[in-house]
C-alpha cells in the first residue's frame, strides 16, 4: 500500500484526516484511498480536509466502491453537499415513511449530467452505484456527532450490504 504524506494520518481503516491546513489532492491520493477502501470492511475510505472531528467546517474526499451500502439517512440539523469527481451513482431521495420519491442520476460535470446536489435537513437520502468507484467530495457543518444522522428504519443497516443491495435493487422499479 502506498505510504500517506506525513500530514495525514490514519484514524481508523475508512478515515484518515489532515492537519488542517493546505493540501492539494491528486490522483495518487485518490489511488491510496481507493487501495485503503478496497479493504476496508464496508469498502470505503474518507480524507477528512478538516483537522478534527469538533471543526466547524467538515469536508471530506469520499472514495466508494460499488460494494458498499449507504444505508438511507437523513441528518438532523445541517446540511450536506456532495460533488462527484469520478465515476457514477443514483442519488435516492425518501420519504419519511421509506417510499422511494426521487431519483437523481450524478455523475461528473463533463460527462453531461448532475455532478452536484445540496441535501437539505431531513431529507432521507443514499446513494446507488453504477460504477466501480465512487469518488466524491461532501461538506457539512460540524461538529460531527452521530446522533445528528437518523437512519431509515424501513431500511436494511449498513452491516447487512446484501440486503442493502437487494433493497436497491428492488427500487429500480419503483420509480424512474
Amino acid at each position: 500500500m502506498d505510504e500517506l504524506p506525513a500530514r495525514l494520518r490514519t484514524i481508523s481503516p475508512e478515515v484518515l484526516y489532515s492537519d488542517g491546513g493546505f493540501l492539494a489532492v491528486d490522483g495518487s491520493i485518490v489511488e491510496i484511498l481507493k487501495q485503503r477502501a478496497g479493504v476496508a470492511p464496508r469498502r470505503r475510505c474518507r480524507l477528512c480536509f478538516h483537522a478534527d472531528s469538533s471543526d466547524a467546517q467538515q469536508e471530506m474526499l469520499i472514495v466508494m466502491h460499488r460494494d458498499s451500502y449507504v444505508q438511507p439517512h437523513c441528518h438532523i440539523g445541517k446540511v450536506e453537499t456532495l460533488s462527484i469527481i469520478e465515476g457514477t451513482a443514483d442519488a435516492l431521495l425518501f420519504s419519511a415513511d421509506g417510499a422511494l420519491t426521487g431519483t437523481v442520476p450524478m455523475s461528473p460535470a463533463a460527462q453531461g449530467g448532475a455532478f452536484f446536489y445540496r441535501m437539505p435537513e431531513g431529507q432521507y437520502h443514499s446513494l446507488r452505484f453504477r460504477s466501480e468507484w465512487l469518488v466524491f467530495l461532501e461538506t457539512t457543518i460540524g461538529p460531527f456527532d452521530r446522533s445528528t444522522t437518523r437512519t431509515g428504519s424501513w431500511s436494511p443497516p449498513e452491516t447487512e450490504p446484501a440486503a442493502g443491495h437487494a433493497f436497491l435493487a428492488a427500487l429500480r422499479g419503483s420509480l424512474a
